[in-house]
């Protein structure tokens, strides 16, 4: 049974203050101690359940009891001390077991370390310039996938992503296994190709965007081998595509559902532009109807799920992708799933753009910047990925995957945007009228 906390308030609201908790527009009804894990001489470790007013629930680690315990150096050296021992530590319904992989090599244990200030939805602590340890805060049964893909690329010699040394897991009494953290080569860097790109741009300095291509291509490759059943590559089928059509279709009904109700507060270019996507709904989903209705001849596999800019860094000669968690607002299973590789590259194209115009105020430029990079890493993608099973031989089935994931992506963002940021919308509203209009 779980164990009631006196001051579930104070604890509540010590989650909801951090920046890792998901959340934030939701109201708690419960919080609720799962297990405490002691470490002797430290903060504990809570494992602790959130139930929402709606009903449903989540699970959160919690370092510290009402304060962050990642604040004291002690307790950050004394988790990597753990995975140095391969040590477990018991609580009351569950244990915590700190591993080490065959890529962990020893290191000095008294690395100074710092808690890294970009997380969001996780928390990383820096050791020297050795290690990085990523602490997971809101955990699910199973493995997650950061964990997952990124041991898998490191068994299988992929150089271009930061090799998996340890690995973090809550185990429950009933035998539910949770990731709760990853631990990774550090890799230094000049920043993240989001940060790259802009700082090009604005030096008037070429983007290595065909490198990029390159290694992407190259990741996929990765994905592909077979020998375990997690990533076995699976045929597309029929089936799958009209599945994939009517999500598409979804996707646009809540991107055209969200610009028309709040079209009114939309001014200037993004209400033009608005008003002219709106005219053209049809001819944007009609663009889907070639998943539904022609037999594309490739593979699923696992990849990346959330590539972008931001999730490659730049170490001042080459890339190094991180972060394979995926979306983190999708359930595991999801998260989880085979998917075709031209999604990722979608992502990383929308993601051009988006550099394009937050660096080049003129569209003009800013088109033509966008057309000749996304030219150069597509040229270099689709060679190096020439034979992969996830590549579908015939170009125009490439483009139809291509345009479709592009357009999906874009009408993702128009919602992302009309709720979070309307100043941006412009830029995807700009993307999906380049396709159709």
């Amino acid at each position: 049974m779980p164990e009631s906390v006196p001051d579930t308030r104070g604890l509540s609201e010590f989650i909801t203050s951090r920046r890792w908790f998901r959340s934030k527009t939701r109201n708690i009804a419960a919080a609720e101690v799962e297990d405490v894990i002691h470490i002797p001489g430290y903060p504990p470790i809570q494992i602790v359940g959130l139930t929402y007013s709606e009903g449903d629930r989540d699970l959160y680690v919690v370092t510290g009891d009402q304060t962050e315990a990642l604040d004291d150096a002690a307790f950050r050296a004394q988790l990597l001390r753990a995975f140095h021992q391969g040590s477990s530590y018991r609580g009351k319904s569950g244990e915590l077991v700190f591993r080490r992989t065959s890529a962990f090599q020893d290191a000095p244990q008294n690395l100074e370390s710092s808690v890294s200030r970009a997380e969001q939805s996780n928390t990383s602590v820096i050791f020297g310039d050795q290690f990085i340890l990523k602490l997971f805060r809101k955990i699910e049964p199973g493995t997650n996938p950061d964990v997952e893909i990124g041991a898998f690329l490191t068994d299988h010699g992929f150089k271009h992503t930061p090799a998996v040394l340890g690995t973090l897991e809550y185990r429950s009494q009933n035998g539910d296994v949770y990731s709760a953290g990853i631990l990774q080569q550090f890799v230094r860097n000049q920043g993240d190709a989001w940060k790259y790109t802009l700082d090009s741009i604005a030096g008037n300095r070429p983007v290595s965007a065909g490198l990029l291509g390159q290694r992407t291509a190259e990741m996929h490759l990765a994905l592909a081998q077979g020998g375990n059943p997690d990533f076995k590559p699976e045929a597309f089928t029929p089936e799958a595509g009209r599945q994939l059509y009517d999500d598409m279709l979804s996707q646009a009904d809540i991107a055209f559902e969200t610009l028309r109700r709040k079209q009114a507060t939309l001014s200037g270019e993004a209400a033009t532009l608005a008003t002219k996507l709106l005219h053209l709904e049809t001819r944007v989903t009609e663009r889907f109807s070639a998943l539904r209705d022609q037999q594309i001849n490739t593979a699923r596999i696992r990849i990346h799920a959330d590539y972008h800019l931001g999730q490659v860094l730049w170490t001042g000669n080459d890339f190094m992708i991180i972060d394979f968690e995926g979306e983190p607002a999708r359930p595991l299973h999801q998260r989880r799933a085979k998917s075709l590789a031209m999604r990722d590259v979608a992502g990383m194209l929308r993601s051009f753009q988006y550099a394009a115009f937050i660096a080049l105020p003129d569209g003009k430029q800013a088109d033509a910047w966008n057309q000749r990079v996304s030219a150069e890493y597509l040229e270099a993608y689709f060679r190096s990925a020439q034979g992969g099973v996830f590549l579908p031989g015939d170009d125009k089935e490439r483009h139809i995957l291509l345009d479709a994931f592009v357009l999906h992506k874009a009408l993702y963002e128009v919602a992302y945007e009309m709720n979070n940021r309307p100043d941006w919308v412009h830029i995807p509203l700009r993307g999906i009228l380049s396709l159709v209009a």
